[in-house]
């Protein structure tokens, strides 16, 4: 007998969107919203004068700042709905539970986030940790800067010792960072292993080409705004912006400073965009794919054989 329509109906497959799909959709949502509510948030205290210490968005016109926090907001959650269209993807295969294993689990995050696994081969693995702990210094420390712009006057830290510190720190994971992209350029395009020449593609220069103009650009900003504030003395932490401020002439520091701000902002905006779609995308996914790589039954063993009296 012919099955009914609503029978039919009840039976057919639904179509369901991945877990991760719909987190990184949320969490892209939230990130435009977020975003938004901190340039809200940094409007309403007036920043104090200190002794030792730096404005946040110091000598960028209102107009920039907002054009920041909408493009920023606008570009993350760009970003992160790339990869959950890219999580798609990588869910076409059959459905596998990966949950228990906490312990198996945090070990091979650990693994992942401190690149033993690269550093086996000594050199690779230097450079690859020069570059990512580099840039997550760097991205730590623009974050450290948003929240103390975020905070009450009173609750603000990023002032006397501990700014110098700092600028310090920033100045050296910035040299880290550079040092580690200019030996990512000088072992793919100079000394040439066999084995990176028949990986090396035109993307690969696009992407180191990216990384280094991220460097440059927030090493020059810094320069420019050390030279708008007239070279301080307490600024001399920045060991490396603070040389190179005397680069910059003062009667035009104040529009130097802006441009090339808004050209550091430009290029991090388009490694938004750049991070999902290219292999840059193994910083995020490499350490989240070992924490999700132990499983119950070894790797390689078949499944457990249906009953196929049941499936019929």
């Amino acid at each position: 007998m012919a099955q009914s329509t609503e029978e039919q109906a009840t039976l057919a497959p639904v179509e369901r969107r991945p877990r991760i799909y719909t987190a990184l959709m949320w969490l892209a949502g939230l990130s435009v919203v977020g975003t938004l509510a901190f340039w809200w948030l940094g409007t309403v205290p007036d920043e104090p004068d200190v002794e030792i210490g730096r404005h946040v968005f110091g000598n960028i016109p209102g107009v920039l700042v907002a054009l920041f926090y909408v493009s920023v907001a606008v570009f993350l959650g760009l970003s992160l709905y790339l990869f959950a269209q890219r999580a798609l993807s990588w869910s076409q295969g059959v459905g596998e539970r990966r949950s228990g294993l906490w312990r198996r689990r945090l070990i091979e995050l650990q693994k992942g986030l401190s690149m033993r696994t690269l550093l086996e081969d000594r050199q690779a693995g230097l450079m690859h940790a020069a570059i990512y702990y580099g840039f997550v210094v760097l991205f730590l420390g623009t974050v450290t800067l948003e929240i103390d712009h975020l905070l009450p006057n009173n609750l603000k830290f990023l002032e006397g010792g501990f700014y110098q510190g700092y600028s310090f720190v920033l100045d050296l994971f910035a040299l880290v960072f550079l040092g580690g992209v200019g030996w990512a350029f000088a072992r793919r395009y100079v000394q040439r292993p066999w084995r990176l020449r028949s990986k090396t593609k035109p993307e690969d220069l696009a992407i180191l080409g990216l990384l280094t103009a991220i460097g440059v650009t927030g090493l020059l900003v810094e320069a420019a705004r050390i030279a708008v504030d007239g070279r301080p003395d307490f600024e001399t932490w920045s060991f490396v912006g603070y040389p190179l401020s005397y680069l910059i002439p003062l009667d035009g520091a104040s529009g130097t400073h802006q441009f090339l701000w808004v050209l550091h902002v430009v290029v991090f905006l388009v490694f938004l965009v750049v991070l999902p779609t290219t292999k840059l995308r193994h910083m995020v996914t490499s350490p989240v794919n070992m924490a999700l790589s132990p499983r119950d039954r070894p790797v390689g063993a078949m499944r457990e054989m249906p009953n196929l009296m049941e499936a019929e």
